[in-house]
């Protein structure tokens, strides 16, 4: 059994710009756990673990999928609480094609009976830092640091969540680009 999801891959350049942010982030907090730079990633859909098995259909999934190169605004700074704690991510523009490109990606999971039919909801974000606890309210936040960065998506890639040497590593499976 393999942890997967399927995400977009970004260049050096890019997650260097991600890096920066949540070492702004840094401020606001007094504990935080942070993205590795060689982990961020945007995901489009969580799998969870999966047999090995799967992975071939997993690529045909992505091969299938109509996917165009699209332009990606980030444009804000952002959290969710997770029990007592925060995770802070950076924001993007909403972008339809992107959404569209999930539900179906999720719809195509569905179909090979990998994922459930349960409601999909789709917040595409990069997480900057998990576990957070804030020196400052968290609309502060939001506020103190802007975000202004275009990319193009380029690929889609399949990824496995694993522990190496206990250190967290998102590690390319497939990458189909774009």
């Amino acid at each position: 059994m393999r942890r997967l999801f399927i995400g977009v891959g970004f260049s050096s350049e890019l997650r260097g710009y991600f890096q920066d942010a949540a070492l702004m982030v840094e401020k606001y907090c007094e504990t935080a756990k942070y993205t590795r730079r060689e982990n961020f990633h945007l995901t489009l859909k969580f799998l969870g673990m999966m047999d090995e098995s799967t992975i071939n259909t997993l690529i045909d999934v992505i091969n299938h999928i109509e996917v165009n190169q699209l332009t990606l605004y980030f444009d804000h700074i952002g959290f969710f609480k997770k029990k007592n704690r925060y995770v802070i991510y950076m924001g993007l523009h909403p972008n339809e094609a992107l959404t569209q490109i999930a539900i179906d990606l999720h719809g195509a999971l569905v179909e090979k009976g990998l994922t459930s039919a349960e409601e999909f909801i789709y917040t595409p974000h990069i997480t900057l830092c998990r576990q957070a606890k804030l020196l400052v309210p968290s609309v502060d936040l939001s506020r103190g640091i802007e975000i202004s960065k275009e990319t193009m998506v380029n690929n889609i890639t399949l990824y496995e969540s694993t522990n190496i040497d206990g250190v967290l590593t998102y590690r390319p499976i497939y990458i189909r680009e774009v």
